[in-house]
Parts: C-alpha cells; sequence; structure tokens
C-alpha cells in the first residue's frame, strides 16, 4: 500500500521511535512539501529523525487550486496531503485529524491513522504490545480519547 503522509501521524511514529516500521507497514510513504516543512523545523522535538526519515519522500504538489480550496476547512499539510493523494491517484492517506479524515472520506480516500498503523503493525507481527506505544503517545500529549483508546486494545485484543 503507497500512502501519502500528513504531519501528525509521523510526528507520533517519531514520539515512540517507530519511524523505520512505517516501511514495514506500507509499501511507500509519500511525503507532500508542506508536511516536511512542518516536521523538519530545526529545533522542534523530533525535527532530525523526521527529516531523515522523510527527506527521500518529498513530492511537490501541482495542484495548488485543489490545495486552496481544501485551505478553507484544513491546515497546509492536511489540504496537500489530500490534494496529492487525489493527484497521484493514491487511495490511502495517513492522517489523524478528524476533520482532515473526514474531508479525504468525502473525496473518495482512506485514511489510516497513527493507531491503524499500530494495530497493523501488530497484526503482521512488528510489534508485540499497541498499548505501551499508546501510553507514551498520550504522556508526550497526543490527544487520543477514552474511547478510541479503549476500542484500539480491544481491537488489539490487550487488556487496560
Amino acid at each position: 500500500m503507497i500512502v501519502v503522509a500528513d504531519a501528525s501521524p509521523l510526528i507520533s511514529f517519531a514520539i515512540i521511535d517507530k519511524l523505520d516500521l512505517l516501511s514495514e507497514i506500507f509499501d511507500e510513504v509519500i511525503v507532500p512539501k508542506a508536511v516536511y516543512k512542518e516536521i523538519s523545523v530545526a529545533g522542534k522535538p523530533f525535527s532530525g529523525a523526521l527529516e531523515r526519515f522523510a527527506n527521500d519522500k518529498v513530492v511537490e504538489v501541482k495542484n495548488k487550486i485543489a490545495v486552496n480550496i481544501l485551505l478553507n476547512k484544513l491546515d497546509i499539510g492536511e489540504a496537500e496531503a489530500i490534494a496529492l493523494a487525489l493527484e497521484k491517484n493514491i487511495k490511502d492517506i495517513f492522517l489523524d485529524d478528524y476533520k482532515a479524515r473526514m474531508t479525504a472520506r468525502i473525496n473518495g480516500l482512506y485514511p489510516i491513522g497513527t493507531i491503524g498503523a499500530l494495530l497493523q503493525a501488530k497484526k503482521i507481527g512488528l510489534i508485540d504490545n499497541v498499548k505501551p506505544l499508546l501510553d507514551k503517545l498520550m504522556t508526550n500529549k497526543v490527544r487520543i480519547g477514552n474511547d478510541l483508546y479503549d476500542k484500539a486494545l480491544e481491537l488489539a485484543k490487550e487488556n487496560k
């Protein structure tokens, strides 16, 4: 599966020190230029690891009109990710933000988020447990609602 990635799930995977898993979960990760700019700002947490991960995966969006239309609802990274996925006819998109996921779905895309990717990693044997990774994300102020957390653990067949 080829995915176009937004910043937030990339940052989440950097927080849990699992960026390397993305190349095993997905056949290819494509990073829009705006997302690369966002994740590689010098001095930001994890920017070095994110820059190293993404520097050879950056693609520029050609359809600036689509990006501008999407900017009415979304931030620049999300807008470019959706526009690039549509432009390249890539159906899978790596997004966490609810509004961005809904916008992606409306446009015929299939969003997968951080938790979905972690569940996939467990399913294919790349990680043993999801819970400690979710806990680390939450400790680092990544917002995961209680219902989503519980559902993820249920799907992973793990206890609270």
